[in-house]
């Protein structure tokens, strides 16, 4: 049920701007500067840091793909997020989920799995209301 949830979001936040203009969305921000690309890309550095990073052992600077979110296009973001979650998946796959943190507080796979769907899901309400606001799109879910 875990797994589902959280595929279920990741597969929301790629739907959610598919096809949305990187210009439109580039010149959409909240007063604090979050925007778009910075979302997608920050959900990508989330399941690498919690995945191959705390559960896999990873070091941080292995896995940074050199995207600039202020200069990637959404679609390099996204397919990007989709790369990573994908390896995410392995990692998963290859764990229990009382399995411990390689390093840092004893958080288990079970844990990190709860938290990685929290932050998904609050940040598809942050795309949820920046997409709005880049191009008027709407839903929750495709039809």
């Amino acid at each position: 049920m875990l797994l589902a949830y959280l595929r279920r979001q990741r597969e929301l936040v790629c739907w959610k701007v598919t096809g949305l203009d990187d210009e439109a969305a580039r010149k959409t921000s909240t007063a604090s500067g979050l925007t778009i690309h910075w979302l997608v890309w920050h959900l990508g550095g989330a399941e690498y840091w919690w995945l191959s990073c705390r559960l896999g052992g990873q070091s941080p600077e292995d896995g940074d793909p050199g995207l600039d979110p202020d200069t990637a296009t959404l679609a390099e973001l996204v397919n990007d997020y989709r790369n990573e979650c994908r390896r995410s998946d392995e990692i998963i796959a290859a764990h229990q989920l009382d399995d411990v943190a390689a390093d840092g507080p004893p958080q288990t796979l079970r844990w990190m799995l709860q938290h990685l769907i929290e932050e998904t899901s609050r940040h598809l309400g942050h795309l949820d209301l920046l997409c709005e606001q880049a191009d008027g799109r709407t839903g929750e879910a495709p039809e």
